[in-house]
């Protein structure tokens, strides 16, 4: 029987984010359902992240360890400059950064996705400043871009977890991260007053700040690029609903699509042979709570017919550093009290 997997991709590493196990600001919401999943559900630690257990649970063998940044590449199937050897890939998310009180911090709306022509004028523009650089850029027609260069140990946690707070926690660390920063500050001088900037805000749009490097290995150099396998599916093909590069890459990789993510659970087709994965994203200018609340109005009343009805097998929740697994014999747990879901999720 299939699986139902909702994935909080963006779930904020900002102190005080999702609350600090404390009170919640005056009139911040409880959602019912949320926490009764929370409550009820056995709870365990994922061992990376949200992205290696997606790449844990596709490639079923058949991708071999790598970096997010060398899945895109491999999908694509783009390089850097050609002779180089020992390259370093990063992937590359235009932001934008305002001022705040009393530092700098990345906009709400400031994980910006360009448009095709922006995306290739700036990689074309990128070649012609840093050509005497070590430095690559590609377009990738999605929201990021790819940066390749010299294998150095650093990169950046990714960008969505930090919008509307300070960036810093997450920018590039390790011990190449000098080189790295220093490049970003160098991108940050040459975007300032941009051509595409002006245009950007010619139209009302945020211009773009800097470029996000993130996706590498912080601890090593050079990563091996993916070898993409024969188009495979596993017995129990999983169904991918929603929008991000590198789970669109693994499913590129195996031959398989990634499709839109659906207003609420009523627009996916519940296959009792097949797992359904949603990626839900939780950075949106109108902020976390907004973003949960279409979570409890539009995906969990679903999720739990579905389970009651016992068309799905398991409900997965994937949120920050744990997973919440909840089964149909485990709905009977009414002993356990609903706490609400900031203090859960703190």
């Amino acid at each position: 029987m299939a699986e139902l997997v909702f994935v909080l991709a963006d779930f904020p590493s900002a102190p005080g984010a999702a609350g600090d196990g404390g009170d919640a600001p005056a009139g911040t919401p409880r959602l019912p359902l949320l926490e009764t999943l929370l409550a009820r559900a056995r709870v365990a630690p994922l061992h990376t992240d949200w992205r290696g257990w997606l790449a844990a649970r596709a490639s079923s063998g058949l991708l071999a360890p790598s970096t997010p940044a060398a899945t895109v590449a491999a999908a694509w199937e783009l390089r850097g400059a050609a002779g180089r050897e020992g390259e370093q890939v990063w992937l590359a998310s235009p932001v934008h950064y305002f001022a705040g009180l009393d530092s700098v911090h990345l906009h709400p709306a400031g994980l910006l996705r360009l448009e095709r022509a922006e995306q290739h004028a700036l990689a074309a523009d990128f070649a012609r400043v840093f050509a005497d650089s070590p430095w690559t850029l590609r377009a990738l027609d999605r929201r990021e871009l790819l940066l390749w260069g010299p294998a150095i140990a650093a990169s950046g946690a990714d960008p969505a977890l930090y919008a509307g707070s300070d960036p810093s926690p997450g920018l590039p660390r390790g011990a190449g991260a000098g080189a790295l920063r220093g490049l970003g500050a160098e991108i940050e001088m040459w975007l300032y007053e941009h051509p595409l900037n002006l245009e950007r805000r010619g139209r009302g749009e945020l211009p773009v700040t800097t470029l996000w490097l993130w996706g590498a290995n912080a601890h090593s150099g050079a990563t091996s690029p993916v070898r993409a396998a024969p188009p495979a599916r596993p017995a129990r093909a999983a169904q991918l609903y929603g929008r991000d590069t590198f789970a669109e890459a693994l499913w590129r990789l195996q031959g398989a699509t990634i499709q839109p993510l659906p207003e609420s659970l009523d627009g996916v087709p519940i296959d009792t042979d097949a797992d359904h994965i949603a990626l839900l994203p939780l950075a949106r200018p109108e902020g976390l709570i907004s973003a949960l609340q279409q979570l409890e109005q539009h995906w969990l009343p679903g999720a739990w017919r579905a389970l009651r009805r016992r068309r799905v097998a398991r409900l997965t929740l994937l949120v920050g550093a744990r997973s919440y697994q909840l089964r149909w014999p485990q709905l009977a747990r009414l002993w356990r009290a609903r706490r609400p879901w900031w203090e859960t999720l703190a």
